[in-house]
């Protein structure tokens, strides 16, 4: 993986040293939509007594989060520049649904007619991502210009934590710790579009839309294996988000480019 991300960055600045546009230097953010999908929802329902209970899934809820960063980046052509970033990501899923008790927990035994017991799970990533991204931008326009970017990235989780709660009441696994549980790398594919707001030649703003898809099963090896030695269905679960993109940026060199 270290060979691989050297390599990127030999080449990124091998194609800049003949490059004709300049460097462009920028923050952006997004409000975004967060998903992990699907659920493996390991042992979350552990203390109901129904088989079919243990192993369901629950109903997903909205999780908001956010990312935010700097980016470099280095124009080759009127249209095309590469752009490496660097972004604290916070992320995802909150779960609830009520299911057929009974449940027993420390605080007491919940449902015991069969009545439904709430449950919920809220799961809270934190990543530094580098997205590593090709950009193109339309030389049509001259306030307002279309854009596109894409690419791979790479994350490092920083933080991991998980709440669960039955019956209002806060339920901790014992057994794995929510760091053990999700792995600490992630990767997958990012695209941006939207549109750059030109304040001059050189300085701009831009608005849009920014997508990530995660390859990598976020859950770690000891989840799976549990699954395995429990002769259980596993799913891996992957991350996932969509979000309002927004940011600022400067231009060093000749600046935009038009028809």
């Amino acid at each position: 993986m270290k060979k691989f991300i050297l390599s990127i960055i030999v080449s990124w600045v091998s194609i800049t040293a003949f490059s004709q546009r300049g460097f462009h230097l920028g923050a952006s953010g997004a409000f975004n939509f967060n998903m992990i999908f699907p659920q493996h929802n390991y042992r979350t329902l552990a203390p109901f007594a129904e088989p079919f209970v243990r192993s369901s899934e629950m109903d997903y809820k909205a999780t908001w989060g956010g990312n935010g960063g700097i980016c470099l980046g280095y124009g080759f052509h009127k249209n095309w520049s590469l752009q490496l970033e660097a972004q604290y990501n916070s992320t995802g899923q909150k779960y609830e649904d009520n299911f057929v008790g009974p449940a027993v927990i420390p605080q007491g035994t919940f449902g015991a007619g069969g009545d439904r017991v709430n449950v919920k799970r809220n799961v809270r990533l934190s990543y530094v991502q580098i997205p590593i991204m090709a950009k193109f931008v339309s030389t049509k326009g001259y306030v307002a210009k279309a854009f596109v970017t894409f690419g791979p990235q790479f994350g490092i989780r920083t933080t991991a934590k998980e709440e669960v709660f039955i019956a209002e009441n806060f339920y901790a696994d014992t057994v794995f710790s929510a760091k053990e549980k999700f792995n600490s790398f992630d990767m997958g594919f990012a695209i941006q579009g939207g549109v750059e707001l030109y304040a001059n030649d050189n300085l701009y703003f831009d608005i849009g839309l920014s997508v990530y898809q995660g390859f990598l099963d976020i859950n770690t090896k000891k989840v799976r294996y549990w699954y395995s030695q429990n002769d259980s269905d596993y799913t891996p679960s992957y991350n996932f988000r969509v979000g309002l993109l927004a940011g600022v940026h400067y231009i060093i060199g000749d600046g935009r480019s038009d028809y």
